[in-house]
């Protein structure tokens, strides 16, 4: 009797020893690590509670600092807000090269992810960088991050990575990785908008009406430094092709991780229209393909746009991205590469709002690859591709775009596009734009008061107001062409070439045919500079000759010309030379 009494008790004690236990057990237990890995999982908490966190980490010492090789950080699933990170606390024990942490947090209740990365930051971060360079420390970087030493790296910290933990205690319900995945999954469902998860090389956009005015959050993560945006999602208001918000480098802060991880959450207004939402990813370091250590909130790189409160989602609808505002294509020179000259034309029957959308290279308030547009009979500039009209097009700050909508009257027009001798389509000597293939300049229609027959091609070979061109003019050259005046009567010259120190070295001149006199010539005080070099000239005027035929020469010397320059081109390097063309 006294037996079965003592052994009730024994399992009575077993028990309530098992219930505490599952009571108070492990919410989360990571061991077993391998480098550049992210380990994920999470919890539930019923209740405001206390929790326990016991982490090791490898976070060698040097000059009293310490420098967190790998890492560890609680987010509340619901906010996105970071509810614990490693380094906000001090180490209670430390090896040579690894650090014990320790910590009791209260929690109210809810949902937590638990993140263990062994994603070091590296190379890219500029504050970080001086530190490893030599010594020891020139070892174990290199070591760690060298990609032709792999093998050599994972012998070299075998023991240290199987010395790593992270465990949390307290009483709640576990939650595996692909249940947090789910919730995650569940919290984007919600969002009107939701371009999260995003691996490298990605493109998404999504086109959508706002019919009352209303407050939508932006909540975008994205890879981004001082000279660049590589990651990023942008906002287009579509109807005035503003950009209403865009994630870059100054409008974000750290998301925890690498310096180059950013973060912006954002209420704006959005007046009644039609937008476009995109979200671009350049080559490396986005969703599950991190070159260094990841943000807190590694699931949701990317871009969500929320309406602030439900009644708003009624007023927000999803458009076909097929049919962006019905927009009808003129002309399209585009995937320009390296020192290439091109151009087309275009006539317009009728005033007609064209929308431009151009990518170039530029900085210093200077452009190297660039478009512009000219009226074929003035020979003036209708438009052009300037540094200050433009935004950083992504990737590398000198990556340059124009979106925007621009009136042009009835007339006949020609489309340039010049590059230079670098950074192009296909031959990126940095970090490329996010929509390369756009590279070059891209013509629509974005007018409801057009029909179809409106616009037409243009060939400036057929073009009768033309009476003489002679372009394009290389080296060593003399050339002529042949043109008559029925009348008395004004003529347009717009001339190009090269001169310095009063002096013309590739110029122009008009004689009358059957004399041989002079009519006009391109003189240097005649003319203003043309862009580029200074010695780069140019004239563009009318002049006054009488009727009778006629003949334009144009003489260049041995350096300097088009597509064979020794210093900086001309602004508009297509048309070296000259054109004359009627004036009235």
């Amino acid at each position: 009797m006294k037996f079965f009494s003592l052994q009730k008790f024994i399992f009575s004690l077993f028990t309530l020893t098992a219930a505490l236990f599952a009571q108070e057990g492990n919410l989360v237990n990571f061991q077993n690590f391998y480098p550049e890995e992210l380990k994920v999982a999470g919890f539930t908490l019923n209740s405001e509670q206390e929790i326990t966190i016991d982490v090791k980490v490898i976070a060698p010492r040097r000059h009293y600092h310490d420098y967190l090789v790998t890492s560890a950080w609680l987010l509340n699933s619901q906010t996105r807000d970071v509810a614990w990170k490693l380094t906000d606390l001090d180490p209670e024990e430390r090896g040579r090269y690894t650090a014990v942490y320790q910590d009791a947090l209260n929690l109210p209740a809810g949902t937590y992810e638990v993140y263990y990365s062994t994603y070091p930051s590296y190379l890219y971060d500029e504050d970080d960088y001086h530190w490893h360079s030599n010594g020891f420390f020139g070892g174990f970087f290199n070591a760690l991050f060298d990609d032709d030493k792999k093998q050599e790296r994972y012998k070299f910290f075998d023991d240290l990575y199987n010395e790593l933990y992270c465990r949390i205690s307290g009483s709640g319900q576990a939650l595996s990785a692909d249940q947090i995945e789910e919730r995650q999954k569940d919290l984007a469902a919600n969002a009107f908008i939701s371009f999260i998860a995003m691996p490298d090389d990605a493109h998404e956009q999504q086109i959508f009406k706002v019919r009352a005015p209303l407050e939508v959050e932006i909540y975008a993560l994205g890879e981004a430094r001082r000279d660049g945006d590589f990651d990023a999602g942008i906002l287009i208001n579509l109807d005035t092709r503003e950009r209403v918000w865009q994630l870059t480098y100054r409008n974000s802060e750290n998301a925890g991780g690498s310096n180059k991880n950013r973060v912006a959450r954002e209420v704006i207004k959005l007046e009644p229209g039609i937008y476009k939402a995109i979200y671009v990813t350049d080559d490396s370091h986005a969703f599950r393909s991190w070159n260094t250590s990841p943000p807190y909130d590694p699931a949701f790189w990317g871009m969500m746009i929320t309406p602030l409160t439900p009644a708003g989602r009624a007023d927000l609808v999803k458009l076909d991205n097929a049919d962006e505002l019905g927009k009808v294509p003129v002309l399209e020179l585009t995937k320009v590469r390296d020192d290439e000259y091109l151009s087309a034309g275009f006539t317009l029957l009728k005033p007609l709002n064209l929308h431009i959308y151009a990518l170039g290279e530029g900085r210093d308030d200077e452009m190297f690859d660039y478009g512009w547009i000219i009226d074929a009979k003035t020979r003036d500039t209708a438009w052009e591709m300037t540094y200050r009209q433009t935004e950083n097009a992504g990737g590398a700050t000198k990556n340059r775009i124009f979106d925007g909508i621009v009136p042009f009257q009835p007339g006949n027009y020609i489309v340039y596009y010049v590059t230079d001798d670098s950074h192009a389509w296909h031959d990126w000597n940095t970090s490329p734009p996010f929509d390369p293939e756009s590279w070059g300049i891209t013509i629509d229609v974005i007018d409801d008061n057009f029909r179809e027959g409106d616009i037409k091609p243009y060939q400036p070979e057929k073009d009768p107001s033309i009476l003489a061109q002679l372009v394009r003019i290389d080296d060593h050259a003399y050339r002529n062409a042949k043109f008559s005046l029925a009348a008395d009567g004004f003529v347009h010259v717009y001339a190009i070439g090269e001169g310095s120190d009063g002096q013309m070295y590739d110029f122009p001149w008009i004689e009358d045919a059957n004399t041989g006199k002079v009519a006009w010539e391109m003189t240097y005080r005649q003319t203003e500079r043309a862009g580029g070099a200074k010695k780069n000239r140019q004239f563009d005027d009318k002049i006054f000759l009488p009727a009778g035929d006629y003949v334009v020469y144009y003489e260049s010397d041995d350096s300097h010309s088009f597509n064979d320059w020794n210093d900086r081109p001309p602004r508009d390097p297509f048309n070296y030379g000259v054109t004359i063309t009627k004036a009235d």
